[in-house]
Parts: structure tokens; sequence; C-alpha cells
């Protein structure tokens, strides 16, 4: 119990932790809020006080005993006003605050995390954690917490207001109250809040089955296999209706005897007023003061009601700073002390063994060998021989389960991430452009004159792409502006790398997407990127790698050889049969006749 509770920050600590100079309206939002409460309450019992005294002393009351009354009913309204806007406003200006900071420290801790975990992640989930939670929690801070004070202030006002003008009809009052507060308490208990997180996690899988379905209608469609893509969709659907089901009539139950609760007061009032009036000194007064009770018990329904919006409100703040705390706990991906080094550039992995987080089998088994510069290597292997782990490794995507991985004589997690990747230009399978101008797409927010973005293009082939932007370099990539092609996407990713000029060159099967012409022209763009450095690449076209200085063949997380194309079609059984079955697929032509051959 106490480690689920140190999970979930109360309101102070989201406010110290987020709130920066402005935590301070923290204390104004609670005083104004609580006044502000006491302001709907003393109208009631003000006017109270007045209509007795005019049943009572009509006559003799005069006209500055009715105008007191009634100058205290308008200070009070305008004094309610006031706090009520101070409340408002003030929790504005702090739940602003809250949620720039929320989201900013978010952001700081997922750059702070391995690049592999964003990879793996989806980032819509990811998104709405970030964003979504941000918001929820500057709604609760902005709209819900001042009405939260003065909800909780309000009954305590009242229940003394009904002891004070008469404690029989009071204690009535309040019985009808504690076994409302009872019901209560089984609809917003320890159990119910588990659930509506359970719910909570459960609304969030049905938004990324919906996302993930709807992206692949079209492959669905394509391969008319619609049962079966739907089957984790639909599950999704049914988790979320069990446990939304659930939650509702979980609280059919207490929510009836809540609300027969709070309309019970108003019920007997009346008959126990009429009863006590018999034997009553001063019946007149007596009936006055149960009219008094009844309309308090409805304005006391109002309060507890606003209490239970109130706790509502709570537990979805709760949700989602328990959603923000997923991110902020997760270890962040640091500079450790430096170890003892290698006396060896390019890079050296020794011993490395690799699982992935949440797993127990390794990916990369007890690999060792030295990547020198000057020099190009292909790994090659079947699907799942951890080809692309080994390449994410080097980049430190992910730190290493045993041993170590050294870049021109350091260990990796000696080095801070940005220091790392500055030595290297990485290409990805799967390449992302910005909605922004051409660019801002090759620098990626480094500086460079214009010239060298161009000569980083010209390097990279792409004089066709640049000649059909009307704006050159200005010209807006996406809605918009112009579109690129997957092909024409790698290659200006290819004239990042070259912009970049780093000495180390990762290729996770660059041109995977794209069609004849621009493989080619990628290809050219490949060899002359690689000139002088240190390349690693991963391709799924064989015969482009068949130049390489070193082919390092892996199977299941091992390596079983290393070599030259010729030595290793002579020597690896492996290798060759992977080469001769990528030759076989090549070579299939299709006849004018239709047939194949």
């Amino acid at each position: 119990m106490a480690d689920k509770k140190e999970k979930q920050p109360g309101m102070k600590d989201v406010l110290y932790t987020y709130g920066s100079d402005k935590k301070y309206l923290y204390y104004i939002v609670i005083i104004t809020g609580l006044l502000t409460g006491i302001t709907r309450v003393l109208p009631y019992f003000i006017l109270y006080g007045l209509i007795r005294d005019i049943v009572l002393h009509g006559t003799t009351l005069g006209i500055a005993g009715i105008l007191q009354p009634v100058i205290w009913l308008a200070l009070t309204q305008l004094a309610g006003a006031i706090m009520a806007f101070i409340s408002q406003h003030t929790s504005h200006v702090l739940a602003f605050r809250v949620e720039r900071n929320m989201r900013a420290a978010g952001m700081r801790h997922l750059m702070k995390l391995p690049i592999g975990f964003i990879q793996n992640e989806d980032t819509g989930r990811l998104r709405r954690i970030l964003d979504d939670n941000a918001s929820k929690t500057h709604s609760y801070l902005a709209h819900n917490f001042p009405d939260a004070t003065a909800s909780m202030v309000a009954p305590v006002v009242l229940i003394v207001s009904l002891l004070v003008v008469d404690i029989r009809l009071g204690l009535i009052c309040l019985a009808t109250v504690g076994l409302t507060l009872i019901s209560f308490k089984f609809m917003f208990g320890e159990k119910t809040r588990n659930r509506m997180m359970d719910f909570g996690r459960s609304a969030e899988r049905l938004n990324v089955a919906g996302v993930e379905y709807i992206r692949g209608i079209p492959v669905v469609k394509v391969f008319n296999q619609s049962v079966e893509s739907f089957q984790k969709f639909s599950e999704a659907i049914d988790t979320y209706d069990g446990l939304a089901r659930g939650l509702v009539f979980g609280w059919r139950l207490p929510m009836v005897a809540a609300t027969v609760s709070l309309y019970l007061g108003p019920v007997i009032l009346g008959p126990v007023t009429l009863l006590m009036m018999r034997g009553a000194e001063d019946p007149v007064e007596l009936m006055l003061k149960g009219i008094y009770y009844i309309l308090i018990s409805f304005l006391l329904y109002t309060a507890v009601m606003g209490l239970m919006t109130v706790s509502e409100s709570k537990n979805q703040f709760l949700m989602a700073m328990g959603g923000l705390n997923e991110i902020l706990t997760l270890q962040p991906q640091e500079k450790k002390e430096e170890t003892k080094g290698r006396d060896a550039r390019g890079i050296v992995m020794e011993n490395v063994t690799f699982c992935y987080p949440n797993r127990t089998d390794a990916v990369l088994k007890n690999i060792s060998y030295h990547f020198e510069y000057g020099k190009s290597y292909a790994l090659v292997g079947a699907s799942g021989s951890g080809k692309s782990t080994l390449l994410k490794l080097m980049a430190r995507l992910y730190d290493v389960t045993e041993g170590t991985v050294y870049v021109n004589g350091r260990d990796v997690v000696s080095m801070a991430p940005e220091e790392l990747l500055q030595q290297m230009a990485i290409v990805f399978q799967e390449t992302s452009l910005l909605k922004a101008s051409l660019r801002e797409n090759v620098t990626m927010g480094c500086p460079a004159t214009d010239e060298a973005i161009m000569q980083a293009l010209r390097d990279a082939c792409c004089e066709d792409i640049l000649a059909r932007m009307p704006d050159g370099l200005a010209t807006f990539i996406g809605t918009g502006g112009t579109f690129v092609s997957g092909g024409e996407a790698q290659r200006i990713a290819l004239a990042r790398a070259f912009l970049k000029g780093s000495d180390i060159l990762l290729l996770d099967e660059a041109s995977a997407y794209a069609d004849a012409e621009n493989e080619a022209m990628i290809a050219e763009s490949l060899e002359r990127l690689k000139g002088g450095r240190l390349t690693v690449s991963i391709a799924h076209r064989l015969s482009s790698i068949r130049d390489a200085d070193e082919i390092i063949v892996l199977k299941d997380g091992r390596i079983e050889a290393a070599g030259s194309h010729e030595m290793l079609m002579a020597n690896c059984d492996i290798y060759r049969n992977l080469y001769e079955e990528y030759s076989g697929s090549v070579a299939w032509q299709i006849e004018t006749s239709g047939g194949l051959s």
C-alpha cells in the first residue's frame, strides 16, 4: 500500500515539482477557494435570520433591522464573486505553468532515454502520455482544483450551521449525509481507483490498437485477412467494454443509495417538524427552522455532489500523473565513469552479449570483433540473426547486457550520447523527413552554409530532387508543399550523412525501399560516402556488398564466419546458400507468354 501511494504524488508535490516560480499561487488558490465556499453558504444563514426576524418581530423590526442583513447579503455575494475570480485566475496561471513544465520535463527525460526505447515504443502512446496527460493535469488545476477547495469547505460550514440553528433537526440531516458518504466510500475507494487505472490503461491500448488497425487497412484489404487483423482490435474493444461495464455496474447500487440518502433529509424533515411542533414552546419558530433545514438539505445535496465530481476529477488527475511517471521513472542513458580503454581506433566489440528489455533470451552471444578505419564491413545473415541489433549497440541505442563496446579506444558507456553520436552518421532502413524545408531536413538543426548543403545534396545524387523544388532549399516538404518518394527521402537522408562528415558510417539497409533507379543513385552515393571512413552496413541485396572489405556472417546471434566474398563462397556454407538463394530470386524473369523462367 505504501509503495502505491509513493507512486501517486499529491497535489502539493506536483505543484512544487512543476510550478517553478509560481508554486506560491497554490496557497492563494486554497485560501480564495475556502473563502468562496464560505460565501456560498453564509447568504442562506443570513436570509434565514432575516425571514425569522420578519415573521417573529415584523411590527417592531423597523427599516434598520431589515437593511442591515440585506447589506450583509450583498457584501457576501460581492466578496464571493471577487474570491471566485481571484481563485479561477490564479489557478489558470498556475495550471499553464505546470502544464508547460510537465511537457518540458517529459521531453527532457525522453531525450535521455536510449534511442532503442523510442524506436520500439508506440509513438502515439508516447504523445498521449506527454501531451494528453499534461492537458488533463491543466484541466484539473485550472477548473477543478478551485472548486475542490470550495466544495470541501461548503459542507463543513453547512454542518456547523445545521448544529447551531437546531441540533435535533441538524442530527437528522447529518445522519443522511453520513449514509451518503458511506455510499461514496464504496464508489471511490481503493478498489475503484485500481479499476480506474486499469480502465485508463485499457483505453490507451484500445487507442493504439485502433490506430494500428486503421493504418493497416490497405494491407488487410490486399491480402484479404480482415478477420485475423481485426482480432487484436476486437480483443482491445472487448477488454475496454468489460472494464467499462464493471465500473458502471459497480457504481450502480452505491449511486442509488447515495442519491436516496441525500433526498431522504427533505422527505423526512417535514413530517418530523410537524410532529415536533405539537409540544413546542414556539411552533412558528420551529416551523421556520424546519423550512430552513429542508432548503439547506438541497444545498447540502449540491455540495456533496460537488465533492463527488471533484473526487472523480482527482482520480483522472492521478491517472494522468501515473501515466507521466511511467516515462519519468525509466532509467535514462547517462554517461558513466571512465573505464580502462583500448589502444585501438575504430569500433571494438569485446565479449558482447545482449538481451532486449523484458526478455531473457540473448539476441547476441559473446561477440568479439574489431572494425577498423578505412574498411567497409557488411553484416549478413537470416532474419533474426542479430544484424540490426549489432549495429544499434555500436551507436549505443541500447546498452549491452554483458561485455564492452569501444569507439576509438573509449568505452561507449563513458561517453555522453551526443559525444558518441557526433562521431557517427547513421542511415536507417526507415527514413523520416520533417514537415519542414529541404534545408532544415538536410541540416537537422546543425549550422551549415547553403554552399555546404548544396554540395551534400550533389554528393547524395539529389540534383533531380532539387530541380523540382520551386523554392530551392526553402521548399517545404510534406503537406502543403512538395512530396518526395521513399527512395528520394533516402537520398536526402544520405545528404545529411555527407553534411555531417563523421568518420564512422552505419547503414541499416539504406536502399531497402528504393526502386531500381533510386537504388542505383543510392549505391553511387554510398560508394562516394564510404571513402576513407569506417563503414558497417546491412543490405538485403547481397550483390551490393560483394565488394565489402569484410563480410561478417551471423547466425543465432553469433559470428559464424568473416572474410571477403570469394573466401566465404569457398569456405562458408551459410553465406554460399544465402547468396545462391538471392541470386536465384533475382534471376527470375517473366516471359512474354506469361510463364516464368
